[in-house]
């Protein structure tokens, strides 16, 4: 296992949050860095702590790290709160930035129990960092590698059930993962249980004999919120982010502001390598 290697006053940092959030009460689990550190033995230094927590209780969390000196605002109402304090930064993530989904109780239910930092905390469930991790496949930025390394150091001993049940009509994209994986780790494959790959290929054949459908869907915006905007704005493609932002309470209008955030941002870009 490599070993983390922070600056001493960060880790510091990062231990004073955990601590507060523990005596506060207020119910978390530790993703990004330091959860695969957990389940992997990886260590990459991203310079934030994740932590992932229910939608009623980020006001809180901003609240008690107000108070204990940082800089708070929502970064994106749907899913992403900030605080930051002399260049170390903490990351409170409520939701998925593509409107997939909340953090659940499920999160809370399956975590895992382990020490971070020497703080005694409660990690993200691996399934539920799978799951997150596939949808995060953009230009800039591809967690599939993390995607692989979890099944493969897990030794494929994860909740397939419970998986698949999270991927729901997403299906296709577990199975892309699952294909990646065998070309990966070829010598591995059978870390992936033959029922599952069974299942998730009849549903593959049962999909080929269905017509198309009538209506023009881009699922794409769901993986990279940048390079589908093109299919979104000229090409007249329904942006699948619309029907899931609705199911949260949200409005088609939210995923347009969404949209011209990053068609700028994508204009900028353009700019900059030109």
């Amino acid at each position: 296992m490599h070993k983390i290697d922070i600056p001493r006053e960060e880790k510091e940092a990062f231990r004073g949050v955990l601590i507060a959030l523990n005596n506060a009460g207020i119910r978390y689990v530790v993703g990004g860095a330091f959860a695969m550190h957990q389940y992997t033995g990886i260590w990459r230094y991203t310079k934030d702590l994740d932590i992932f927590l229910l939608p009623r209780d980020v006001e809180r969390a901003l609240d008690l790290l107000a108070r204990l000196g940082y800089n708070t605002r929502m970064e994106d109402y749907h899913w992403l709160a900030k605080a930051f304090r002399r260049g170390y930064m903490i990351d409170l993530i409520f939701g998925e930035g593509n409107w997939l989904h909340q953090v659940d109780e499920v999160w809370f239910q399956r975590s895992q129990p382990r020490e971070v930092l020497g703080v005694p905390t409660r990690v993200v469930p691996i399934e539920e960092m799978i799951w997150s991790k596939a949808y995060i496949a953009d230009r800039t930025r591809f967690d599939g590698a993390d995607v692989m390394h979890l099944i493969q150091f897990s030794e494929g001993k994860l909740d397939w059930k419970h998986l698949l049940d999270r991927f729901d009509k997403d299906w296709e994209l577990l199975l892309c993962y699952l294909n990646l994986f065998r070309f990966v780790y070829p010598s591995h494959k059978n870390y992936v249980p033959d029922w599952l790959m069974k299942e998730l290929i009849d549903r593959l054949r049962k999909d080929l004999k269905k017509p198309a459908p009538k209506e023009k869907i881009c699922r794409g915006t769901l993986l990279d919120r940048l390079s589908f905007i093109h299919d979104v704005e000229e090409k007249g493609y329904v942006d699948a982010r619309e029907e899931l932002a609705t199911a949260l309470g949200y409005s088609v209008s939210d995923v347009m502001a969404e949209r011209r955030w990053a068609a700028k941002r994508a204009h900028r870009k353009e700019l900059h390598v030109a």
